[in-house]
């Protein structure tokens, strides 16, 4: 068994910062679950025009559904 380097221990810790951005890029990535009455799973591709539409009604539901968020105070309302 060869020594490991130098090299070799900043090629494996590039690897591993690599391995988890992109895990972490894809686990933030939207997708789209449908599922049927009888609990079937249909999953759409959500750079599909369908996934899209969902995504974009899922969104607005969100929105709606979120609390309102406070209103900025205009600078100067509070002054004489």
């Amino acid at each position: 068994m060869r020594q490991r380097g130098p090299l070799d221990a900043v090629t494996g810790v590039v690897g591993d910062a690599a391995g988890a951005l992109r895990r972490r890029r894809v686990g933030r990535r939207p997708y789209v679950k449908l599922y049927a009455a009888d609990g079937t799973l249909t999953l759409v591709d959500p750079d599909s025009d369908r996934g899209e539409a969902l995504l974009e009604i899922a969104t607005a539901m969100v929105d709606a559904a979120a609390p309102p968020r406070p209103e900025p105070a205009a600078d100067g309302a509070d002054g004489p």
